[in-house]
């Protein structure tokens, strides 16, 4: 008797099914990896935010005296064109440091903890807040990094700008009117900069609300480079 034995033959995948595979992969690869971006630039975000509400809410505790050494600013209200002259500090913050407009601004992070420097230094720059002056430390001190070109208190610690496609700079302003009281702004900005500091109105008045300050005033960041 004749056996007939039947061959099974593994073809495997073709080159078609092949790329039709690796493609839908890269696909899902590609989703997962902006899904994941995302959810770390949230991540970045929040902090920024948590870091940004705490400034916000030093430099509103601090107990600004009437010769405030800040920047004259004036404001014009589009419906009324009345305007209104205010001074103006500010703490600017970006991915590699913490820059404070005057002795006031620095203070106010220094006495609510979120810079440090020595007893001395902090002594010395409350000292120039009362007499108007202005003194910077010989050389780091704590956070204290340096003085900057326009005379900015330059820190250095966590509070640095974590977010990478939201906002790569955020800015707090404090006003102070000819009564001495006291209002808040504030800005950011994601735009690249080259020769100064980039304008970008959309971030600025995202980050805005986002600390709950939106409908404040806003001084795009580059202001006070002009």
């Amino acid at each position: 008797m004749i056996k007939y034995v039947k061959k099974h033959t593994n073809k495997g995948y073709t080159l078609v099914e092949l790329i039709i595979v690796i493609a839908i992969m890269a696909i899902l690869a590609s989703a997962i990896g902006v899904a994941i971006l995302r959810y770390i630039e949230t991540a970045r975000q929040t902090i920024d935010v948590n870091n940004a509400k705490l400034i916000k809410d030093a430099v509103t505790a601090h107990a600004y005296p009437s010769e405030f050494r800040g920047e004259s600013v004036t404001f014009t209200d589009p419906d009324t064109h009345e305007s209104e002259t205010f001074t103006r500090g500010w703490v600017y913050v970006d991915t590699s440091e913490i820059r404070c407009s005057d002795p006031s601004t620095a203070l106010a992070l220094i006495d609510a903890g979120l810079v440090y420097v020595s007893t001395e230094t902090a002594a010395n720059i409350a000292q120039c807040e009362e007499d108007g002056t202005l003194w910077f430390p010989s050389g780091p001190d704590g956070d204290y990094i340096r003085k900057s070109s326009i005379n900015e208190y330059v820190f250095k610690n966590k509070l640095t700008v974590k977010a990478r496609s939201t906002w790569n700079t955020y800015q707090i302003d404090v006003y102070v009117d000819g009564g001495g009281e006291l209002s808040l702004g504030a800005s950011a900005s994601n735009a690249i900069r080259t020769n100064g500091h980039a304008k970008d109105s959309e971030t600025a008045k995202l980050f805005a609300e986002k600390i709950g300050l939106d409908g404040s005033r806003i001084t795009p960041i580059g202001e006070q480079y002009r």
